[in-house]
């Protein structure tokens, strides 16, 4: 799937995800097939892009779960954004304290494994939507880890006012990527962000957040958006282990119009990697509280093949079965003869397998006679009903006079 700026669609596109409402109503459903009516109309909606499927990609499954998952994401932004806009006016975001107990009923008992989507964001709505979904992993990460319902209220809370701050900070420095920010901009950032806090605390914490809560943002501020190894945050409160981990995924994977987002796996191994500043047993809840390969998912294979994940390994969803779609044969890499021989090494991120050739390599190609012959039979066919069609307009035109 590809993401498509609304002027960018076309009549016979087919959407990958449905399209909401401000309030999570549905408007248009997946695997509808685009007319110039519904471009026209989510051209006027006012939405940032949509994400199409591929010609040759079949529209995946989705549960009920993972539908109400999305649309819950929309009507979750929405209550956010009146909170903090509530608290940077002075005033009681009322229903925070609501949208916090709700995070948790959903996503703090799940049990298995979810498939974590998340919509498209632009630097308007990246904050609230950002928030949202780092809140949701880190209610599924505490619950993976056991954390009481005390513990797991002042960290979602924390999760979605840790970016407060970054609703200050200039349009021109929230469209960067975090690569690309300059030193300066990092401190501006840590300012505004800085400012936010005092803010919550500002006359003694009027808004009633727990000390935990102030101890998690306190500690999440010490850690800039540009990645510094020799951090070290092993003394860190859980809550802000859990909080730094979220926060990093959701940044890694979400798909914002400024630059392309890496696949899930990618941004796992990278956690993995950088264990002195993300906590391993965090990490591994992660791993088991989201589904990073679920049946029908296509990956790449270390032994450079394409596969699709045709069956589940319980308990182990990094070594399933899976069909080669090139030879049509099933591995189960879970076998301990195929363990460390052929393992997944990264999602799909397109069903399209033509070839593609630039103009100068076009140049080069000479076709044989019998494609010559093919191409020319083509071309007299496509002319005479070119004629023919140019002839009946001329006739009704001369009839209508």
């Amino acid at each position: 799937m590809k993401f498509y700026k609304p002027e960018e669609l076309k009549a016979g596109m087919r959407l990958a995800k449905q399209i909401y409402n401000k309030q999570g109503v549905l408007l248009y459903e997946r695997g509808l097939v685009l007319t110039d009516q519904i471009i026209s109309s989510v051209q006027k909606f006012g939405l940032l892009g949509v994400l199409i499927l591929e010609p040759a990609e079949p529209l995946p499954p989705i549960s009920a779960e993972e539908q109400e998952f999305e649309q819950l994401q929309t009507a979750y932004m929405f209550r956010l954004r009146d909170s903090l806009i509530a608290i940077s006016k002075g005033q009681q975001p009322e229903d925070l304290p609501a949208l916090v107990f709700d995070l948790i009923r959903r996503f703090g008992a799940l049990d298995h494994p979810v498939v974590f989507s998340q919509t498209i964001r632009s630097s308007e709505d990246y904050n609230y939507k950002h928030a949202v979904c780092t809140a949701i992993l880190c209610a599924m990460i505490a619950h993976r880890l056991s954390l009481p319902t005390v513990a797991m209220n002042d960290l979602v809370t924390a999760a979605l006012l840790a970016d407060f701050g970054y609703l200050y900070v200039p349009k021109e420095i929230m469209r960067k990527h975090e690569d690309e920010l300059t030193d300066a901009e990092l401190r501006s950032i840590e300012q505004y962000r800085i400012k936010a806090l005092q803010l919550l605390k500002k006359d003694t914490n009027p808004f009633g957040l727990s000390e935990n809560t102030f101890t998690t943002l306190t500690e999440f501020l010490t850690v800039s958006r540009k990645e510094n190894p020799a951090l070290a945050t092993a003394a860190f409160h859980l809550n802000t282990k859990i909080l730094l981990v979220a926060d990093k995924y959701d940044r890694m994977t979400a798909m914002s119009l400024n630059y392309q987002p890496v696949t899930s796996v990618q941004a796992l191994k990278h956690l993995q990697k950088q264990d002195k500043l993300y906590d391993t047993s965090v990490v591994s809840a992660l791993s088991a509280a989201i589904s990073f390969l679920p049946v029908g998912q296509c990956v790449l294979l270390s032994s450079s093949r394409r596969g699709m994940i045709v069956s589940e390994t319980p308990g182990d969803q990094f070594h399933p079965q899976v069909l080669d779609l090139l030879t049509n044969t099933i591995y189960d890499l879970n076998s301990p003869k195929l363990r460390g021989v052929i393992e997944i090494t990264d999602l799909m991120t397109s069903m399209d397998q033509r070839y593609h050739f630039d103009e100068q390599s076009l140049k080069h190609f000479t076709p044989d006679m019998p494609l010559q012959v093919t191409a020319r039979r083509i071309r007299l066919r496509l002319e005479k009903a070119r004629r023919r069609e140019a002839a009946k307009h001329a006739r009704a035109a001369a009839a209508s006079r």
